[in-house]
């Protein structure tokens, strides 16, 4: 029997009590004050109870309250803030003023940025607002720059949820945009500079390769919205696009190449955080501050600080601190996919090693004593299993992780890429790789710039390949209904259970994650008793039919409202139509190419707009009129 030494992790258990407050308040809502009271009356209790026994649990519980307290807030309304749904409402077009706050993505004939609206006209009236959107602004008669100020005027639509950090998007045509004030001399302006010159020595030698400079500069610096639509959607039916969040991969790159060079110039290993934390935070506030990057920045801070206040870095303690300063100064982080994703993979990565590590060294087998030695000996070969297994275990704990998260928010499963990131993850490593190097090589000497570049577009074209060929296979992608709260909770608390919990507690959680599969599983197989009939707007129609549950979709082929439709059909799991129903004249090819891509129906049919179709459900028939 191995017995280890209790490591006590207090950062952790706040951590989990500020997420389980902010989660309360944004699905149940609550009183600040009647929290902020109990909260009081808990914190006063405690000080009573401190010196004669424990109060770890009421200190949680304490800080769940205060963080639910602060995120409610947060979230109360004000007039600034309900200017512009007002304005939404009562007006067709609204013309707003405020400031550019990120680096635009110049597309085609569009630019997107983040705005922040600080006035909206209302009439004659010029009103205070608060609100960050998101604009694309078509054909710009001028080049739009980070802390810029411009009056907009277009169509505002408001999220249900926030998205990206913003609360609805504007689409503006460029005659209607007005500069007002040129951007000042800031840091984050020279950082963004800094990230227009990086891109620019990423296509030395590869401007006619423009696809995969795109994705380059999307996996180094951030531009995902330099992707292209086609090959965003095959990242995401393979679950494989994280590789474009700058995170932990990233740093460490950055962090071993960096630390190379600190030993070149014999600097000590303790005094390696002074050099490398400047750099790795310029590096992350340049690509846009992203709650995935955050987090790997908190951990390097924590594991490099950490030996000068005589502590050991602890990875679960560093994510936990991350954790805990990201939502305290953004509560609404609690509901964004991308802070959710990253959190608990990372999370679920580091038990699952520690848990491979504990059954690895508790193994002990009848005459395998000579072979397991071997195994873990400095034989190449041995050190080739080792990091096969360990990639092996990586891609399934990443997956079990963030599959009830992928399909909450986005409705899709991707069981491909359990075998994908076999591949892709030790590609996008040497992509990443030879990426930095062309960065840090083109500063000093272009044509180092260039023949890294070179190796890049090798290694991007087989990705792409490789993306391609998993997206081809049967099954790839699984479209689902959103799990319950119960559902995910009986997940999560399974799964922690067994990779934390002595072996005694294994069947249990086992029970635990078979329940959640159950509760999961019965929704999707629910009798379909009478018609159901799903509309987006008046560009689609879907229909399910109790006879075998057929589900047919008539559509007119606008491509504006492709992903609203398909979104429409993932959220009731619908994985295979029917019959695809194409209406009129002018529908777009490229749009029904790609409804038959992902739903595989077993007939597409073309009808002239006016017409009627029927169909036969039970003991009657289905009339369906296709005028607008």
């Amino acid at each position: 029997m191995i017995f280890a030494q209790k490591v006590r992790r207090p950062l952790v258990g706040v951590a989990l009590a500020v997420a389980a407050g902010l989660g309360l308040t944004r699905y149940l809502g609550g009183t600040p004050l009647l929290m902020l009271g109990v909260a009081a009356i808990l914190l006063a209790v405690i000080c009573l109870l401190l010196p004669r026994r424990n109060t770890d649990l009421l200190i949680y519980i304490a800080c769940g309250l205060l963080s639910a307290t602060h995120s409610a807030i947060d979230k109360m309304p004000t007039f600034s803030r309900a200017v512009l749904p007002v304005a939404e409402v009562n007006f067709h077009e609204q013309e707003l003023t405020g400031t550019v706050e990120d680096e635009p993505a110049v597309g085609d004939e569009t630019v997107s940025f983040l705005f922040r609206a600080d006035r909206v006209q209302c009439g004659k009236d010029s009103l205070p607002a608060d609100a960050m959107l998101r604009v694309y602004l078509k054909r710009p008669t001028t080049p739009i720059l980070f802390g810029e100020r411009w009056s907009l005027k277009g169509r505002y639509t408001g999220y249900e949820v926030p998205r990206g950090g913003a609360d609805g998007l504007l689409t503006v045509s460029g005659i209607n945009a007005r500069k007002i004030k040129e951007a000042g001399d800031t840091f984050a302006g020279r950082c963004y500079a800094v990230r227009r010159h990086a891109a620019a020595l990423l296509c030395s030698g590869a401007e006619t390769f423009s696809t995969q400079t795109q994705l380059l500069r999307a996996m180094l610096l951030g531009y995902r919205q330099d992707i292209p639509p086609d090959l965003y959607q095959l990242f995401t039916r393979t679950g494989t696009l994280h590789i474009f969040a700058i995170s932990g991969q990233h740093v460490v790159i950055l962090a071993a190449i960096f630390i190379a060079g600190l030993k070149i110039f014999g600097i000590s290993r303790p005094r390696w955080g002074l050099w490398l934390l400047p750099v790795l935070f310029l590096y992350i506030f340049t690509t846009g501050l992203q709650p995935s990057a955050l987090r790997a920045l908190a951990m390097a801070a924590v594991f490099f600080v950490a030996p000068f206040a005589g502590r050991r870095p602890d990875a679960l303690s560093s994510i936990a601190l991350a954790t805990i300063l990201l939502l305290v100064f953004c509560p609404a982080n609690i509901g964004d996919p991308g802070f959710l994703l990253s959190f608990v993979v990372v999370f679920g990565l580091i038990i699952v090693n520690g848990w491979a590590v504990r059954q690895v060294n508790g193994l002990r087998l009848t005459g395998w004593d000579a072979p397991l030695k071997q195994l873990s000996g400095a034989n190449p070969f041995a050190v080739l299993l080792r990091n096969i297994g360990l990639l092996m275990l990586t891609s399934l704990a990443a997956w079990i992780f963030s599959a009830p998260i992928c399909a909450h928010f986005f409705n899709t499963l991707s069981p491909v890429a359990l075998i994908g990131n076999l591949a892709v993850i030790p590609l996008t490593f040497m992509i990443m790789l030879s990426g930095c190097l062309a960065l840090l090589g083109g500063v000093l000497f272009l044509p180092a710039a260039i023949l890294f570049n070179q190796a890049s577009l090798l290694l991007i074209s087989l990705l792409i390949w490789i993306v391609r060929y998993l997206a081809s296979l049967p099954g790839a992608c699984w479209a689902v209904r959103a799990p319950s709260a119960i559902t995910t909770s009986l997940w999560y608390a399974g799964m922690i259970l067994f990779f934390t919990g002595p072996a005694r507690w294994r069947k249990g959680a086992v029970v635990l994650v078979l329940s959640s599969v159950v509760l999961w599983g019965a929704k999707h197989f629910e009798p379909c008793r009478d018609i159901r009939i799903l509309r987006e707007g008046s560009s689609a129609l879907a229909l399910q039919l109790p006879e075998n549950s057929r589900w047919i979709l008539v559509t007119d082929g606008d491509s504006f409202n492709t992903a609203r439709t398909i979104r429409l059909l993932q959220r009731e799991g619908v994985n295979r139509l029917h019959t695809l129903v194409v209406r009129g004249e002018n529908a777009d090819a490229e749009t029904i190419r790609r409804l038959q891509e992902i739903f595989s129906p077993e007939q597409t049919r073309r009808e002239a707009s006016g017409g009627e179709l029927d169909w036969v459900a039970g003991a009657g028939v289905v009339r369906v009129s296709l005028g607008r």
